[in-house]
């Protein structure tokens, strides 16, 4: 098995980015280079389940590899890691919107141009992009949108996403519609942009919460990752996640239903419940108990990530949503 341990040198005060390599042995694949994949994590410093999930995958695909091979980046933000904050420290900048980078721009900028670089570099035939999400969320790939491309180049490129992410036995969950998902800067994400500019399959994978490591959000992420390695033919056919996806579909991200009130969010039902048009989700309570408002669904479909927050102000949304798509 060939191990190889790299760095990416990042610019500014910026720690270097930690590439570690395994590739298949000749004897286990000795008809072609096989699939590249990329693995990367940790883009926002605090949520680290994806980090976790790479340390455990290291010495199972240096076991178990049996073509191609797979680059893994533990941490893309590693001072926020260190520092616990979502956002690139030196300059306060979601690395996730600032893709492809610019070489003499702001820090984030620099640092995500010096990613960019090193990653396409690799000409990988997939990127499998590791987030967290709020404690209870339901863990979900989630599929970008081919916005910058048309006809037969979109289909093909979001249906070879959306198979590998059936692949992960997860839940799998469309982005925003095409207006929004650019209003938003998601071709701007590292895997909107790998998508809409490399055209390459990306998925992105959330599961766990923030600023700690959750042993079975690990888990997940980690059979997950698998699950698409094994579709590729990478590794033998793995064990499903510890999870199961919900029907229907095929399902999108939506902001969920907002608070019309001030108080306390008390939920009413979990996370991946299939629920119709004006169910009841949360309720906003005072503080002596009065029933403020009962918040409902706006559309058939399931509470995806609750929201971190134990009190709300009018007009926030309560949660993240999965509805039909189109729907």
């Amino acid at each position: 098995m060939s191990r190889s341990v790299s760095r990416v040198p990042t610019p500014g005060r910026g720690a270097d980015l930690v590439v570690v390599s395994v590739s298949a042995p000749p004897e286990r694949s000795p008809a072609s280079r096989g699939p590249v994949v990329v693995v990367t994590a940790n883009l926002h410093g605090d949520e680290c389940t994806g980090t976790g999930a790479i340390l455990r995958l290291i010495p199972i695909l240096e076991a178990q590899l049996l073509s191609g091979t797979v680059h893994l980046y533990p941490s893309l933000n590693p001072d926020g890691l260190e520092r616990r904050v979502r956002r690139f420290p030196e300059d306060d900048q979601d690395l996730n919107r600032l893709f492809p980078g610019d070489a003499n721009g702001a820090p984030g900028e620099r640092l995500a141009h010096a990613a960019w670089t090193d990653l396409t570099a690799r000409r990988p035939d997939l990127v499998v992009d590791l987030h967290a999400d709020s404690p209870d969320a339901l863990p979900y790939a989630l599929l970008d949108r081919a916005v910058s491309l048309r006809g037969d180049a979109r289909t093909k490129v979001e249906a070879d996403s959306a198979r590998l992410a059936v692949a992960t036995g997860l839940t799998v969950v469309r982005e925003y519609p095409d207006d929004r998902y650019l209003r938003f800067r998601l071709d701007r994400s590292l895997s909107g942009a790998v998508l809409n500019r490399l055209s390459v399959p990306t998925v992105t994978i959330e599961a766990g919460p923030r600023l700690v490591l959750d042993a079975d959000a690990v888990d997940v992420t980690v059979r997950a990752v698998l699950g698409m390695l094994s579709a590729l033919g990478m590794v033998a056919p793995a064990s499903p996640p510890a999870v199961t996806p919900i029907p229907g579909g095929p399902w999108r991200r939506e902001s969920g239903p907002r608070a019309a009130a001030n108080g306390v969010l008390v939920p009413r039902v979990g996370v991946g419940v299939l629920l119709p048009k004006g169910a009841v989700v949360a309720e906003v309570r005072a503080l002596a108990g009065l029933l403020l408002q009962e918040v409902v669904a706006e559309s058939p479909g399931f509470v995806l990530a609750p929201a971190e927050r134990a009190y709300v102000v009018a007009g926030v949304p309560i949660c993240t949503w999965a509805m039909a798509d189109g729907g």
